[in-house]
């Protein structure tokens, strides 16, 4: 489920670019950062997950077919290129410090753009629940520069054996 949320709010980001984070309040007055991600910083993004991890490759393939053993092996790869991206070029770290499966209470006046509500809510905060999922601040990009004249809106090239 984490896996599908992540690609969503990548998804977003790449399709709407600022626009996705619309919701999201901005609070460089408390020292936390803005973002200036462009359309082209999301793409780019898109076309290292590619280039490390194959994560195009792997989504736009229909694999109802595979066994389940087969994915699992391809997966592996996969991870560890996408991650080799993450931990090069995103500084993550977590919403909630609390680990997953364990109680939390949610304050009065909590940010409903950094904490998601499930289950049985009603009436007013505070909520006690459990985290399902600690979420990800994105506390920095750094994308290397991309070569003047290069079409930005290129994820992936295609590749041409001469021969």
């Amino acid at each position: 489920m984490r896996l599908f949320t992540a690609f969503g709010w990548f998804f977003k980001i790449l399709a709407k670019g600022n626009a996705a984070f619309s919701d999201a309040p901005q609070l460089t007055d408390e020292g936390k950062p803005t973002f200036t991600g462009s359309p082209e910083q999301a793409i780019q993004i898109l076309g290292l997950l590619q280039k490390e991890g194959r994560l195009i490759d792997f989504l736009r393939e229909d694999i109802s077919g595979y066994q389940d053993a087969e994915v699992g092996a391809a997966v592996r790869d996969i991870h560890r290129g996408c991650r080799g991206v993450l931990d090069k070029y995103v500084v993550l770290r977590p919403v909630i410090e609390s680990a997953e499966n364990t109680p939390f209470t949610v304050e009065t006046g909590f940010d409903p753009s950094t904490i998601e509500l499930s289950g049985n809510v009603t009436g007013e905060p505070p909520y006690n629940g459990t985290v399902l999922h600690r979420g990800w601040y994105v506390d920095e990009v750094k994308l290397p520069t991309i070569a003047a004249g290069a079409d930005p809106r290129v994820a992936a090239p295609a590749q041409v054996e001469v021969r």
